[in-house]
């Protein structure tokens, strides 16, 4: 009896030695080694670039700065269908008359974390790159969240404090990097103040700081001043301007569909795909969120936006990168004593979208046998999911569960489901 292993993993089941199975074996061999080729390509031409876009420290930063918003704004979603409910309330019950004196008590704490995100990011991406370069963090957030103030002329209930919100987040991710490189430069110049070492550590750091902060801020008035004179306009209105065409292309399916890819086909070769692919699309997925709030905010019964960070968790990850949750519970059922094995040991993780055993124990990660399902199983969850949520779903103003969020479109989830078994069909052999 022959059988075909792959990195200590048998591949398929014995194949008896007779000749009429010469054939399939040899046929069998033949697919490995193409797979092997188009595995090798991938980690020659990709893994280099996923390792510098791993290794950037503004991407990082803007990593880091949106994990430390997303308490906040997790708190603020939960209390948008209270706010915001879908029905409407009648007043003169006794009911209305509690919850409209219930509503301005809310209120603050929905418009202080979800209206104030921008500030946050700006302070997680200025301390986080101030961290990668060695500089003082807290100092350095808050040189960040000065920057972004001035950038966004912010005044008390100013017009522009709008873009404290959603509408700031691209502001704040430049107003950071460009305050946090001036102070690097200053520092790796040495034109700052300079005290002793006895000196306390706290006072010491805010006197070196004296000089970048001060030029901080007087360049971006000078800049203000400039933008103002020639355009009419501050920084936050042309950014959004600008990238507004970006922000819409990339809530499409063409946008959903090549982030995706990306993500996944890195993983396949070993590379933490995700966090480089949710790094770039969270500014967009803040600002499509603030969108659908405002929209839910007022009483519109479409919101504006599908691909969000709800859509991705609950859609396009199920059961975790590459979407083998349904892979799980083929391997629980299958003849192999190490799937069985890796299948429950990865079950309760995947539920919560972790699926770390699920790759490394089968092994997925470079295994060419599952190259094709693990790359194309989310792409079709992704149509699916959008075809369902554009024709009967209600779009998430908060990132709500998938059943939730999708109302009447339980039958993508369902659909997602049916359509997942047929693709997983290595796991059928063992």
């Amino acid at each position: 009896m022959t059988t075909i292993t792959y990195g200590g993993l048998l591949l398929y089941p014995g194949v008896r030695d007779h000749p009429g199975d010469t054939s399939i074996l040899k046929g069998r061999i033949m697919n490995i080694q193409l797979m092997n080729v188009a595995v090798d390509i991938i980690e020659q031409r990709l893994a280099p670039l996923a390792n510098v876009l791993t290794r950037n420290n503004h991407i990082t930063a803007m990593r880091d700065s949106f994990a430390l918003a997303m308490p906040f704004v997790i708190v603020g979603s939960l209390l948008v269908p209270i706010l915001f409910p879908p029905v409407s309330i009648n007043g003169a019950s006794a009911f209305g008359q509690f919850y409209f004196q219930l509503r301005p008590i809310l209120l603050p704490t929905f418009e202080l974390t979800i209206g104030l995100v921008a500030l946050i990011v700006a302070f997680g991406a200025s301390a986080s790159l101030a961290k990668q370069y060695r500089l003082p963090e807290r100092l350095c957030g808050l040189t960040g969240c000065l920057a972004f103030l001035l950038f966004i002329g912010f005044r008390d209930n100013g017009a522009t404090n709008i873009f404290l919100g959603g509408m700031g987040i691209f502001t704040a991710l430049i107003s950071s990097t460009y305050s946090i490189e001036i102070v690097r430069f200053f520092y790796k110049k040495g034109w700052c103040i300079r005290l002793p070492e006895e000196v306390p550590v706290m006072t010491r750091n805010g006197f070196q700081l004296l000089i970048p902060l001060l030029v901080v801020m007087l360049s971006i008035s000078v800049i203000n001043a400039l933008l103002l004179q020639s355009t009419g306009r501050i920084l936050p209105e042309l950014i959004s301007e600008t990238v507004r065409p970006l922000v819409v292309a990339s809530d499409t399916l063409t946008a959903v569909l090549i982030s995706l890819f990306i993500c996944n086909l890195l993983w396949f070769v070993g590379i933490h795909g995700a966090l480089i692919i949710t790094g770039i699309m969270n500014p967009f997925w803040m600002t499509y969120l603030f969108e659908n709030q405002q929209a839910l905010a007022a009483g519109s019964a479409t919101l504006p936006h599908i691909y969000l960070q709800g859509f991705w968790d609950f859609y396009l990850l199920i059961g975790g990168i590459g979407s083998t949750l349904p892979l799980v519970f083929m391997a629980m059922r299958s003849r192999s004593r190490q799937l069985k094995s890796v299948g429950k040991i990865g079950l309760l993780p995947s539920l919560f979208n972790i699926n770390e055993p699920i790759l490394f124990g089968f092994p997925i990660i470079m295994n060419p046998v599952f190259l094709l399902p693990f790359l194309f199983v989310p792409l079709i969850n992704a149509c699916v999911a959008l075809v369902f949520n554009s024709s009967w779903g209600s779009r998430s103003g908060g990132g709500d569960a998938a059943v939730v969020d999708a109302g009447a479109a339980w039958r993508g989830v369902v659909s997602q489901r049916q359509l997942e078994k047929p693709l997983h069909v290595p796991v059928r052999h063992f």
